[in-house]
């Protein structure tokens, strides 16, 4: 299995380069060159699996022996998924009115994040390792990705992290959860600007690709594939919980920012998973108005209650777009010129192929937001975080329109948003370990909008591979 980019412009690479990279050298995304096929038999064959092994089942469609042998697969899932806390890793709770909550979030920082990148932190030790090679890596954070990351590879002698998170917009205990590790690989910067405007930096900075080349410059956010292959596993197990029969379609409800997880599942459901996606937005994101006609115009970003889902553009769109389109890069190079330049215009045919597989619900405000975080509270005593409490919100509006079984899935944990648990009036949750978050001390560096971004993280690059190099 080889990895070619969405635009067409960059040569096929191998999972282990398409694993050490962000973007491809065309600026485009990194897809596997063809999707496999899952029959009935080899879901109901996948049933009864415990979750590492449905992992190690899923991720083999897409990884040869050649790239990881099968012993070394299994071994990287079994360890990435011991630092979980519940034995069931994704549990399935069932709720008042048939509601259906997936929980995400039993990994190290609270958030699905977690699923993922505790696996790609231990690909990448596996790859370094062998190589006696160092890495960097560059994260842009709404919030969660950043303290994943950092969990997944602090302490690492061969990888740096260099987290950006956007200051001021996220949650106290968000922020607490990147800035108060105090390992010598792990540097953070406070940015004042949106999700959006860090972006660019990445952008930027992956779009010099001997510059990358030169430094081992790759990103464990969602435009790494990696992350998105193993984010398809709990797509495939919460339907094989709910359908375990592989003998009806599920609805799954995603809370949705970078768009990671409705990537993931569409790309399962080409291979065969009978699933459709409602994806739970704020009207931050412009994927609502996307749907609508087709076109919008990009535009500022507003704080909520829901920071993680501060996102203007869902960049995971581009793989979408490419998979809707049936593969067209020429199409998807022009739809991202165009994005560059603030506008989203997608042609009817790709348009309608998203339709048929998705449908997006925008929730009204915050208000709606602590709406249904009470209701959710006062009809189970069970907490639920503000991303979640979009995708339930849809389900409150629309549980006797949904046919068959469905599922929100729970992107993070009510421990990290004490603010908008108490807004809604509901018991604030806490632990010892939030607790010792609040005392810990912190370490970061602050950059204003006047300061050149993308210069100071270069340089802060350059310096990294000085003091480190491959």
């Amino acid at each position: 299995m080889k990895y070619h980019s969405t635009r067409g412009g960059a040569a096929s690479v191998t999972f282990k380069d398409m694993l050490l990279s962000g973007y491809a050298s065309d600026g485009g995304m990194y897809l596997p060159e063809s999707i496999p096929t899952v029959s009935r038999e080899t879901l109901l064959a996948w049933a009864d699996l415990p979750y590492p092994e449905l992992a190690c089942q899923v991720a083999s469609c897409f990884i040869h022996d050649s790239d990881v042998p099968p012993a070394d697969l299994r071994q990287i899932f079994v360890q990435a998924y011991s630092t979980f806390s519940v034995p069931e890793i994704v549990p399935l709770v069932h709720k008042k009115d048939g509601l259906v909550i997936a929980e995400l979030f039993h990994g190290r920082s609270l958030a699905f994040k977690d699923l993922s990148l505790a696996c790609l932190g231990n690909f990448y030790n596996y790859f370094l390792r062998e190589e006696n090679r160092h890495m960097t890596l560059l994260v842009c954070t709404s919030g969660d990705t950043g303290s994943a990351a950092i969990e997944a590879v602090r302490g690492f002698d061969k990888v740096d992290i260099i987290v950006m998170l956007p200051r001021g917009r996220i949650t106290q205990i968000q922020e607490l959860m990147m800035t108060t590790v105090l390992d010598s690989n792990v540097h953070v910067y406070r940015m004042d600007g949106s999700s959006d405007d860090i972006d660019v930096v990445v952008r930027d900075l992956f779009g010099d690709p001997a510059f990358v080349e030169k430094h081992n410059l790759a990103s464990p956010s969602s435009l790494n594939f990696t992350r998105v292959l193993v984010q398809m596993v709990h797509i495939f197990y919460t339907y094989l919980q709910l359908c375990p029969a592989a003998d009806g379609e599920v609805e799954i409800i995603c809370p949705t920012g970078g768009a990671g997880n409705v990537t993931a599942g569409m790309l399962a459901r080409e291979m065969g998973l009978p699933v459709r996606f409602v994806c739970a937005v704020n009207d931050n994101n412009v994927l609502s108005r996307i749907m609508d006609s087709g076109e919008c115009n990009l535009g500022d970003v507003h704080v909520t209650l829901a920071p993680a889902m501060d996102i203007q553009f869902a960049y995971n769109l581009e793989r979408i777009w490419y998979l809707c389109s049936k593969g067209n890069s020429a199409l998807i190079t022009k739809i991202m010129k165009d994005v560059d330049n603030g506008k989203v215009n997608i042609p009817v045919d790709v348009l309608n192929a998203m339709k048929s597989a998705i449908k997006v619900y925008t929730v009204e405000g915050d208000e709606e937001i602590k709406s249904a975080i009470k209701r959710c509270w006062d009809e189970n005593e069970y907490n639920i975080c503000p991303h979640t409490a979009i995708g339930v919100a849809y389900y409150y509006k629309h549980s006797k329109d949904i046919k068959g079984p469905s599922a929100v899935l729970a992107t993070a944990s009510p421990l990290k948003f004490p603010e908008a648990i108490e807004a809604s009036q509901v018991p604030v949750p806490s632990s010892e370990r939030m607790n010792q978050l609040l005392r810990s001390p912190v370490h970061h560096v602050d950059l204003e909008k006047d300061q050149d971004w993308t210069a100071i993280v270069r340089a802060k690059i350059e310096e990294i591979s000085k003091q480190k190099p491959s």
